[in-house]
Order: C-alpha cells, then sequence, then structure tokens
C-alpha cells in the first residue's frame, strides 16, 4: 500500500479545434498515432484511470495499457468507472475483461440487483449516500485512501465538468486535432452547467506547447493554478 495523501489527478483529451470531444453522432476517433502513444504511456505511468458512464456505455474500452513498452510501461492501471445510478451494463469490457481490477463509483439510488451482479464479477463498488451526483472530492478521497495516489481521467465531457467544479484536477494534457466537428448535439471538452464568468472559472497556465510528430496536431499540458495544493 502506498502512503496516503493527496490524489494528482491529470486529464486526458483529444479534441477538435473547437473544442469537441465527439460528434453529435459520438464518433470520438481524433488521435493520430504519435497521440495514442502519449494517452497510453500516462496510462501506464498511473494508478488509476477514469471514466464516466457514457464513455462504457458508447465506446465500451478496455482501458488496457497498448502501443507502448519498456520497463514500468507494460502494466494496466486499476480501472475506475464513475457511474452514480449504475446505467453501465455488466457486460462492459471494464468489467468482464480480468486485465485489471475495477472500482465502480455509485450511489445509493443504483439498484441493488446491479451492484449485486457487478461484485459477483469481482468487482469494487463504492456506494456514496447521495446521489445520483458523486461529490468528486469524496471520491476521490476514496481512492486515495486505497493507494492510488496518481489518477488519469479520460473523460467524458459530464464527469469532467464535476471534477473541475470540484476542482479536483491538477493538471489538464489536451491535444488539439485539426478538424471542425461544430453543432450542438457534439460534446464539449467539458459539459455539465458550466460556470457564468472568468471569475468563477477553473484557471490554467500552460507547462509546454509541442507540435506533434505527426506535424498536424498540438499537444498542450496545463496545470490548474487556483486553490489546488499541488502533490504528486
Amino acid at each position: 500500500m502506498k502512503s496516503m495523501g493527496k490524489c494528482f489527478v491529470i486529464v486526458y483529451s483529444t479534441m477538435t479545434i473547437d473544442g469537441k470531444i465527439a460528434s453529435k453522432i459520438r464518433y470520438s476517433q481524433l488521435s493520430c498515432p504519435y497521440d495514442l502513444k502519449r494517452l497510453h504511456k500516462l496510462r501506464a505511468e498511473s494508478d488509476g484511470i477514469m471514466v464516466g458512464a457514457n464513455t462504457v456505455i458508447v465506446d465500451d474500452p478496455s482501458l488496457r495499457v497498448k502501443y507502448v513498452n519498456g520497463k514500468n510501461l507494460v502494466r494496466n492501471p486499476v480501472r475506475i468507472v464513475v457511474d452514480g445510478l449504475l446505467r453501465t451494463p455488466p457486460s462492459a469490457r471494464v468489467y468482464r475483461l480480468k486485465t485489471a481490477k475495477t472500482i465502480v463509483l455509485t450511489t445509493s439510488l443504483a439498484p441493488k440487483s446491479k451492484i449485486k451482479a457487478l461484485k459477483s464479477l469481482g468487482i469494487e463498488v463504492i456506494i456514496f449516500p447521495e446521489g445520483p451526483i458523486i461529490n468528486m472530492k469524496d471520491a476521490m478521497n476514496e481512492l486515495c485512501s486505497r493507494g492510488l495516489e496518481k489518477i488519469m481521467v479520460e473523460g467524458g465531457g459530464e464527469l469532467l465538468w464535476h471534477l473541475f467544479k470540484e476542482n479536483v484536477v491538477n493538471e489538464l494534457h489536451v491535444t488539439i486535432a485539426p478538424y471542425i466537428f461544430g453543432g450542438r448535439e457534439a460534446v464539449s471538452l467539458v459539459m455539465g452547467e458550466g460556470f457564468k464568468t472568468i471569475d468563477d472559472a477553473r484557471k490554467l497556465e500552460p507547462l509546454s506547447v509541442n507540435v506533434c510528430e505527426c506535424g498536424k496536431e498540438i499537444h498542450i499540458k496545463y496545470k490548474i493554478v487556483d486553490g489546488l495544493t499541488k502533490s504528486g
């Protein structure tokens, strides 16, 4: 077990120039091969990888580490699914594939039959007393108590809103792909109710800006600068 402390949370996402991570039909394959390697390298370096219920339902990801190799770059992080009502099906790959441990964060509003079904698959289910929205500060405290010190988040937009709203994100790593989706039904990097002005918005400072090896994408690393105690 690792020492107790504050989780260091990194959001990684690839978006279009107009800030969309998926089109109106939920098409989200934006990354070039180099971007995929960056993403999977960060997966391998993290203790846990977090996604929301919509990502599991729409994309059915395995959240395994691929595209990278070498010492300390082949382990699969703990998979964390945030699903306040347990809308995700037990047949999802994050539950059926035994390549890594899976933790589900849900609430007392979730069907007891689904909680039982997931537990029968060997899934750890953490139940929060209120719902359907999970307080992400409480969630990070629970995960950190289990030794997960570095957590990577891959979305989607609703989950990212709650993470930024609760101010638990330390860094944002974003790749800007050379496309425009447009449309009201497309998925933005951050969804939710939104902040009203720049006075209450999350504020970021760039750590690095690089043109991708493909020559077409730009990868930017930001740190969140307002009100966070840095760790990690």
